[in-house]
């Protein structure tokens, strides 16, 4: 096994490296700094966009399938049923972890015999003169011939399981490309057209209100004499809330050495006025919308990917605001609350954002903005500004929640 001359060679995960020994394989490895997207891992190497292969891994209960697929294209679970007799759906992130142990987080190298996992491949990869693949890390790829990649796939099943991408841009969307689980319980599959979400948004029986704490906390912090003390009286008249900030305060991506007992403790030692009054003011403001906890847009990853966001805003509102006048608790609140969108697109549009999730679980490399676009006519940047406008949240608030894809955004 060859390195590209850029990088040296980079050690493959464990059970990939010796299975490659074990078949003598010619495969040569493509070192490359680090990406989320095997789009962008094709860029750095250089190697041809159209050789790439990806894999989705699929459960039913204690069943587990590796589905293997040209990058470009969209899974059709109704064919992959057809082919399998079984609803499939994609596996979730512990079940992945379960599957490739020592591979890289949310990394599923198409080598199913090497991890003792079935495969069922889509054909037109025995068309191909060459595959490029993700070997179970985002830092390499590796580059073999169609046909010799076919022997490391034994008694793998082929057939037509996957549909171009072009279908995105169809006018009517194919039931076949849904799971069978979504196409049932949507009687949908129509787009609606931006204007009528609009419409649906701006009906008030269905725009919930801003939580009574969240609104005690709003007022608080346009107080410009607000003390701890105030602040305290709030939080702890929600129990459960005053236990997730003490439970922030004691984690240690705050690095406090000290013990955390009480909400005084958590504010005055530990976490500072301005950021409990903004994470107390995000958490209580999304106790109203019920989304599912699993997925790459459920609770869990929604609030790993807000809390980070919101830490890392503020501490770069920390280090420029010498130059800019950018008040790192508002870089805080804008941090947690700019993807507040998906929430409500959960809570309005169950039977849609139940669709998005699973689409987005097994094609991680599509922009989630194109599939909102696809199934709600809107994305969550629009839905979450005109909640937060709603909410009467602070006009930054609402401009980083409308503006935080725009990358020509100016004002």
């Amino acid at each position: 096994m060859s390195a590209c001359e850029a990088g040296g060679s980079m050690p493959l995960p464990a059970k990939i490296q010796l299975y490659l020994d074990r078949h003598k394989t010619g495969a040569q490895q493509h070192n490359h700094a680090p990406t989320a997207r095997l789009s962008d891992a094709v860029k750095c190497t250089g190697l041809p966009s159209e050789q790439l292969i990806r894999a989705v891994l699929l459960a039913q209960g204690k069943q587990r399938l590796l589905a293997i697929l040209p990058a470009d294209f969209l899974l059709d679970f109704q064919a992959l049923h057809q082919l399998t007799g079984t609803h499939w759906v994609p596996a979730d992130r512990q079940q992945i972890q379960d599957c490739f142990p020592d591979c890289q987080a949310g990394a599923v190298p198409p080598l199913a015999a090497a991890y003792g996992l079935d495969a069922i491949v889509d054909s037109r990869i025995r068309t191909m003169q060459a595959v490029c693949l993700e070997p179970g890390s985002h830092d390499c790829l590796l580059n073999m011939p169609a046909a010799e990649f076919e022997t490391l796939l034994p008694g793998a099943r082929y057939g037509h399981l996957s549909q171009p991408l072009a279908i995105l841009k169809e006018t009517q969307p194919r039931e076949s490309t849904l799971p069978e689980k979504a196409r049932l319980s949507l009687p949908v599959m129509q787009l609606q057209p931006s204007q009528d979400i609009r419409n649906l948004l701006h009906q008030l029986e269905h725009l919930p209100a801003l939580p009574s704490m969240a609104q005690r906390l709003l007022r608080l912090r346009n107080n410009t004499h607000a003390t701890v003390q105030d602040l305290t009286d709030i939080i702890q008249a929600d129990p459960s809330l005053s236990a997730q900030i003490i439970r922030y305060a004691r984690s240690a991506f705050f690095s406090y050495k000290g013990r955390v007992e009480t909400l005084e403790q958590a504010i005055g030692r530990v976490l500072g006025f301005e950021t409990v009054m903004n994470m107390a003011l995000g958490l209580a403001a999304s106790r109203i919308l019920h989304n599912p906890a699993d997925g790459p847009l459920g609770l869990q990853a929604f609030w790993q990917h807000a809390t980070f966001s919101a830490a890392l805003a503020q501490t770069l509102a920390s280090y420029i605001r010498r130059y800019l006048p950018i008040n790192p608790g508002v870089a805080y609140l804008a941090g947690l609350l700019h993807n507040f969108g998906f929430l409500l697109e959960g809570h309005l549009l169950r039977g849609e954002f139940f669709l998005l999730n699973r689409l987005l679980s097994a094609n991680p490399h599509l922009s989630v903005q194109v599939l909102e676009q696809r199934i709600l006519g809107m994305d969550h940047t629009q839905i979450g500004a005109l909640l937060m406008e709603f909410w009467n949240m602070p006009k930054a608030i609402i401009v980083t929640t409308r503006e935080h894809h725009n990358e020509t955004y100016q004002e």
